[in-house]
């Protein structure tokens, strides 16, 4: 007889972080810059190292004047997040690794006094990250993580590049079962 028992003991970890987010694309980078983000996320480890983490990027929203005729647009990227997360205590801190997945929603809205373009557009991609986090008092941290999210899309005829790195602080809290 196979006997399975699941232990739902772990580590629960509440945060956000915000910071500072890339276009890599020259073109669009010109146009609209790089700004700011906010990435709330919730993350579970069952077991002492190794965890799940799903979390939210959204804020980036520029407008910007684009083309010959200098037309009105508006630039927004957002979404959802899911990694895998590799931990590693050392002394009163704990660094770490992510790799994942996300699905992310870019819209672009151009407007001129002939026409209305709008793109609205979704595309899975992957995620590379790490960082470390501080831990303050009872549950209490800091973080500042490193990420770096490819995001190659065609939403005419010309390819453009939506991602890049984001450089992120924070703070959260950490509840143990």
């Amino acid at each position: 007889m196979l006997l399975v028992r699941f232990n739902f003991a772990g580590d629960i970890i509440l945060g956000v972080h915000s910071g500072y987010r890339q276009l890599k694309d020259p073109g669009l980078k010109d146009i609209y810059g790089n700004g700011l983000i906010i990435n709330p996320y919730v993350s579970y480890f069952p077991l002492s190292n190794y965890g799940l983490e799903l979390a939210y990027e959204g804020g980036y929203k520029k407008d910007a004047p684009i083309g010959l005729f200098q037309e009105d647009s508006t630039l927004s990227v957002s979404g959802f997040q899911l990694c895998g997360v590799l931990r590693y205590p050392i002394w009163n801190s704990i660094s770490y690794l992510k790799c994942g997945i996300g699905y992310f929603s870019y819209r672009q809205d151009i407007q001129s006094e002939f026409t209305r373009l709008k793109v609205d557009h979704h595309k899975w991609t992957t995620i590379l990250g790490g960082g470390i986090r501080l831990d303050m008092y009872k549950g209490l941290f800091f973080a500042a993580e490193v990420k770096y999210i490819p995001l190659k899309v065609q939403p005419f005829d010309i390819p453009v590049d939506l991602g890049g790195w984001r450089l992120l602080v924070g703070i959260g809290l950490r509840v143990s079962l």
